[in-house]
């Protein structure tokens, strides 16, 4: 039973946010294959366009202020302190919106970073803007809170609204880009309304503003955090705005755009694993603890979504057929090279958060260096290969910067790593996957979908008969699931 103020542990808001995200990516990838059947090629690239200003905006929204604050609720028992540090976050997150909001309409009226964006377009994204920066605010908090209900709703919401929206104005009124655009508005303002109402019991009034310790915290975990969200969209919007002049169209844009939608999809669950241990590495009392923690989300990532992204990998062909229009079905190289660079992305955004966690500050020149590659190399490959050169782009950022951040983290907790004989019982369990997927890639569509799912299937036994999958493991995955319930517990006043 979900429960918007309720807290939870580490394990039950893990299963939280990963059911949040299956069935957010349902819902997301759902609408983004919906969009692709209902609008013409070269809309639907100007809506990835569109897509992605939208989640740039909110990556940089909720990289300094909302980790500062969810940081600060963690480790500090003041209820003064937490008070003041709320209000400095929303204030210091409105600015910084309304700073986004100004330099989108700038460089639309430049460079029209949206291809043909109407009055509307640009009106409903403005506005939008300027609420993403109360809502990251809002979950900012109420992760801090370890209120991971009132965090999932909150996040499922702006994803359903936004869906239903966009199928009456697009698929029943035909109203193209500029009805995405109004979705996406409304979605962003109804999750806003049930985030105040999830932190209802802990909003602020009138007080001082601890706007010197929160803003330290806030650029220190920004500037790492802020460049990492330019790395996951600069490369959609740069094939707009580099590629104009070098053969790059919006119908381009779009053919990439479908295969990073499916290329991308693990990245998110790391993504919620990675979110419900953020608290948890903060107010860790040694760096063994820390270490942990780490290791405890971590592991799952060769375990269940390495496999995933080696489908992606060896079998392009059966997603993009079963999922979009035929003449998708060309985007199969893009998205091999994205799905290289989304396990890059994946490592690095669990580094990211941890260190960000311990406020190890070396990761404010990392990872923008690691954005540096990307952007050199976009620039260099964009008008040279098009999106194929936009994803080798990526994925010379998002590897750089996992390198970075793995030698960073290696050096301050000194982990222990895995010996030869598991990572053999490893590749042996990969092993009949890997066989039953060049099968797949070859074979007509009812027989490659069947040959995914035993390959996937061989996998999982394989997996537990080897001991790569503890029983400590599945018995820990049934013991969340079972607590659907938060506990009641005594919120500081």
């Amino acid at each position: 039973m979900m429960n918007l103020t309720g807290r939870r542990s580490a394990a039950g808001g893990g299963v939280v946010l990963i059911l949040r995200f299956g069935l957010g990516a349902v819902l997301n990838y759902g609408f983004g294959v919906a969009l692709a059947w209902l609008l013409t090629p070269a809309d639907f690239g100007a809506v990835s366009v569109l897509q992605n200003v939208q989640f740039l905006a909110a990556m940089i929204m909720a990289a300094g202020f909302p980790w500062a604050l969810a940081a600060i609720i963690a480790r500090d028992d003041d209820p003064a302190v937490v008070a003041a540090t709320y209000r400095a976050a929303f204030l210091g997150n409105a600015a910084i919106g309304l700073v986004l909001a100004t330099a989108f309409v700038a460089a639309q009226a430049g460079r029209a970073v949206i291809p043909a964006a109407s009055a509307l377009t640009v009106g409903c994204v403005t506005v939008m803007i300027l609420v993403l920066s109360v809502t990251s605010a809002l979950g900012g908090g109420l992760q801090g809170e370890r209120r991971f209900d009132g965090y999932g709703v909150m996040q499922i919401s702006e994803i359903a609204i936004k869906v239903v929206v966009a199928v009456v104005l697009v698929g029943l009124l035909h109203q193209g880009v500029g009805g995405v655009a109004a979705s996406f508005l409304i979605g962003a303002v109804l999750s806003a309304a049930i985030g105040v109402r999830a932190l209802r019991d802990r909003r602020p009034g009138r007080g001082p503003v601890a706007w010197r310790a929160t803003s330290r915290r806030a650029v220190s975990m920004g500037t790492a955090s802020s460049a990492f969200g330019v790395m996951l969209a600069v490369d959609v919007i740069a094939l707009s705005v580099l590629g104009q002049g070098h053969g790059v169209t919006a119908s381009a844009v779009a053919l990439y755009q479908a295969a990073s939608v499916l290329a991308r999809a693990p990245y998110f669950v790391g993504d919620a694993l990675s979110n419900a241990i953020f608290p948890f590495v903060a107010g860790a009392r040694s760096d063994h603890e820390v270490d942990g923690w780490f290791r405890a989300a971590f592991r799952w990532v060769p375990l269940a979504l390495v496999p995933l992204q080696l489908v992606l990998i060896v079998a392009p062909g059966p997603a993009l057929r079963l999922l979009f229009p035929a003449h998708y079905a060309q985007a199969a190289t893009v998205m091999r090279v994205l799905t290289v660079g989304a396990l890059g992305l994946i490592a690095m955004d669990m580094l990211l958060k941890t260190l960000n966690a311990r406020e190890v500050r070396a990761v404010a020149r990392w990872v923008p260096a690691a954005l540096l590659v990307e952007v050199v190399a976009l620039t260099l490959l964009v008008p040279r290969w098009g999106i194929i050169g936009a994803a080798v782009a990526f994925c010379a950022g998002t590897w750089t910067g996992a390198a970075a951040l793995a030698r960073l983290y290696a050096r301050r907790y000194r982990p222990r790593w895995v010996d030869m004989r598991t990572a053999a019982r490893y590749v042996l369990a990969l092993l009949p996957l890997t066989a039953l997927l060049v099968v797949a890639e070859r074979a007509p569509e009812p027989v490659a979908l069947l040959a995914i799912a035993a390959g996937l299937a061989v996998y999982a036994v394989g997996a537990i008969r080897l001991r790569l999958l503890r029983d400590q493991d599945i018995e820990r995955a049934l013991t969340a699931l079972r607590r659907l319930r938060p506990r009641r517990r005594v919120l500081p006043s």
